[in-house]
């Protein structure tokens, strides 16, 4: 497959792994580079799993004025800085308070975000790391947090991969159909509303800006950039990727901690 620069309309890039670097920095070059594309007319959107808080100041960052984020890996799309909100699909109320009494049962960590607030039950070393890793702050709820106080964008649960992998399979099993399960990283478990996924996302940031997804590039590196990269006119995945999701890419640039994004959008935009 060829891709024509002219062509690309807009470019959606995940964060972690992606466009943030191991030391979760964004260098000047790859800035530069972005505003470039920027200039040349391309859209740039931000698609991540994250939410608001934790993803807008690499929105800001970039200094691209009031771009659209995609968040909670497809759930939300907001604008970096005014926040208004272009779509949301949130996990309904009961979905959540019976996964949130399931979770209570086995004793599974877990995590909501409601109105864009991180929640958990206790504070313990899996939020610790979450945590350091976005530089937020959880609120502690205590029991309250079993019974959700508004409809969850996403629950997040935390733990060794082979644990989340049966963790996976037991929601599945107890409540089918009712959630979009996937992981973004062998420690994370996402768990959206069924259907959300950044492919969806992605069609409906398309639909809202006017620009086919043919005209779209994705840039990710992790198993929920897998819908998005499908759905791309163009997918770009990073050298640090796993191996299955540069096989379902168009191309494979250098790794996040080499400017892989900018490598990318200098070869097939600028």
């Amino acid at each position: 497959m060829t891709i024509c620069k002219q062509s690309v309309r807009m470019i959606a890039i995940d964060l972690d792994g992606t466009l943030l670097r191991s030391d979760s920095t964004v260098s000047r070059h790859t800035i530069d580079v972005i505003q470039r594309a920027r200039d040349k007319g391309v859209i740039v959107a931000i698609a991540t799993g994250r939410m608001y808080a934790t993803a807008s100041p690499y929105g800001k960052l970039l200094g691209l004025g009031d771009i659209p984020m995609l968040l909670y890996a497809g759930g939300l799309i907001q604008t970096v800085e005014s926040k208004k909100i272009l779509f949301q699909q949130a996990i309904s109320l009961a979905d959540a308070a019976e996964l949130l009494t399931l979770a209570r049962e086995k004793n599974w960590q877990m995590q909501s975000y409601i109105d864009d607030v991180l929640r958990v039950a206790v504070y313990e070393k899996w939020i610790q790391d979450y945590e350091h890793i976005t530089h937020c702050r959880a609120l502690v709820c205590g029991d309250a947090f079993y019974t959700p106080q508004g409809r969850p964008n996403k629950l997040l649960s935390r733990g060794e991969h082979r644990e989340l992998e049966e963790r996976k399979r037991e929601i599945e099993e107890a409540m089918p159909g009712r959630f979009t399960i996937l992981f973004s990283d062998p420690t994370f478990l996402e768990i959206m509303p069924e259907g959300v996924n950044k492919g969806m996302g992605l069609a409906r940031l398309g639909e809202l800006f006017h620009v086919p997804v043919g005209q779209i590039m994705a840039v990710g590196d992790s198993p929920n950039d897998r819908d998005m990269m499908a759905a791309a006119g163009w997918a770009v995945a990073m050298g640090n990727a796993s191996c299955d999701i540069k096989a379902a890419a168009d191309y494979v640039t250098i790794s996040n901690d080499q400017d892989g994004v900018a490598a990318a959008i200098e070869k097939f935009v600028l």
